[in-house]
């Protein structure tokens, strides 16, 4: 037979106060607790109130759909935020984490990539593996801070930015 605990006390159980009364005040304590936790996830969370638009687009190399890479929109110009980025998949990219990109100016980069045909051994975080050899298809100066791709982000634009990139 266990003990019988008795949480009647000026303690209680489990380190719960009760007031003179007999009530406790783990209740107050916990409502409070559950507040402040409430605003900090509201005001810690947010954009901070930038605001910001989806972009989405087609990428190509010199007229051809470009099979993979990077697109990243950096801000410039006074423009607030930071660089967002995506992958460019089948010729395409999407931009909407964060809420997309801020609107204002942006520095546009890429890296556009396409597959040799060839297969190459690599490490893959885990072991060796054979995977597919790529290439840089896109000049390397739109890769970086000397991309001369810029491009205007406005709130009332449907978001679309197709790139193309002249060859070498």
């Amino acid at each position: 037979m266990r003990p019988s605990i008795d949480c009647r006390g000026p303690v209680g159980c489990a380190g719960t106060h009760r007031d003179s009364r007999g009530a406790s005040r783990r209740a107050p304590r916990l409502a409070m607790l559950v507040v402040g936790a409430g605003c900090v996830l509201a005001l810690g969370c947010g954009k901070g109130g930038l605001p910001s638009k989806v972009v989405f687009g087609a990428v190509t190399v010199a007229g051809q759909k470009v099979e993979s890479g990077q697109v990243r929109f950096v801000p410039v110009e006074g423009t607030a935020g930071s660089a967002n980025a995506a992958q460019i998949v089948d010729g395409q990219y999407r931009i909407e984490g964060r809420g997309g990109v801020t609107v204002g100016k942006h520095r546009v980069e890429v890296t556009a990539m396409k597959k040799t045909g060839r297969k190459v051994q690599q490490h893959n975080g885990f072991e060796m593996a054979m995977v597919d050899e790529t290439v840089r298809v896109s000049p390397p100066r739109y890769a970086g801070e000397q991309s001369p791709i810029v491009k205007d982000v406005t709130a009332d634009s449907d978001g679309r930015f197709d790139i193309e990139i002249p060859n070498q």
